[in-house]
């Protein structure tokens, strides 16, 4: 059996099935290959089917799914994620890693900017969280994580948007972690710094060359890569966070800091 990573055992996460959203690149296929290397039999979900099939083929072990869902309308969300587990099984395990990043000044914000900022980002989280709430979708002992982003806790210029629909989630699994509590459910979510992937490489491209090193010398580690997320998200699955809920853990190289 192929080694899980360093820390985790292949058989953290045996006989789990997880949910992953967001699972067609960056770090939600990140997540993905860590977490079927712990033995989790994972739910996919995007909206390519190219780049879900890519993440697919780069998953260990068996019975894998890939679902094409959008998640920019919380109805919509809830009711695709509700199906999905009448057909592969109730989660033991949710990773939400769907959403965008939002470059505009606040006098540029017009609704539909702000629908897109908020769609996936946001409103998906709560179609996500109110599936999770009905029967039969997630197990009792459960988990959920939401990836969040120091953003949530900096004002950052041409970032409101995103600043705010991540400020939202923050807030969200607060509350959702004390509603969920009576099933032994946890909600926590993950406040990333800048993790290099293709998203953070066209957000660096937009911002200008100073800016990018304003943003570069802000992260005293420099950037993480997406297996420092992983390696969280799975920490944040097992049963080893059994006693963690209602969190915003970071996870940032002490961006969040300087």
């Amino acid at each position: 059996m192929a080694s899980s990573s360093p820390t985790f055992s292949p058989e953290s996460l045996s006989g789990r099935h997880v949910l992953v959203t967001g699972a067609s690149s960056g770090l939600g296929r990140a997540g993905a290959e860590l977490l079927a290397r712990c033995g989790a039999r994972l739910s996919l979900v995007g909206r390519d089917q190219s780049q879900l099939d890519r993440t697919l083929e780069q998953l260990v072990g068996g019975d894998h799914s890939t679902h094409i869902v959008s998640l920019d309308d919380a109805e919509i969300a809830a009711d695709a994620i509700q199906a999905i587990a009448k057909e592969r099984g109730a989660f033991d395990g949710i990773f939400y890693s769907a959403g965008s990043t939002m470059v505009l000044p606040i006098k540029l914000l017009k609704n539909k900017h702000l629908n897109e900022a908020f769609g996936a980002g946001l409103w998906g989280v709560f179609g996500t969280l109110r599936a999770a709430a009905k029967k039969g979708v997630m197990v009792d002992g459960g988990s959920i994580v939401i990836m969040s982003s120091v953003a949530a806790m900096r004002g950052r210029p041409a970032l409101s948007a995103y600043c705010a629909a991540k400020a939202g989630v923050d807030a969200l699994v607060r509350c959702a972690a004390l509603e969920f509590a009576d099933r032994k459910i946890r909600v926590n979510s993950i406040r990333a710094a800048a993790v290099e992937t293709a998203m953070h490489h066209q957000f660096m491209a937009s911002i200008g060359e100073e800016a990018a090193k304003d943003y570069t010398d802000r992260h005293p580690l420099g950037f993480g890569q997406p297996e420092d997320v992983a390696n969280q998200v799975v920490y944040l699955l097992s049963d080893a966070s059994r006693w963690v809920s209602g969190t915003n853990i970071p996870v940032d190289g002490a961006a969040a800091v300087k």
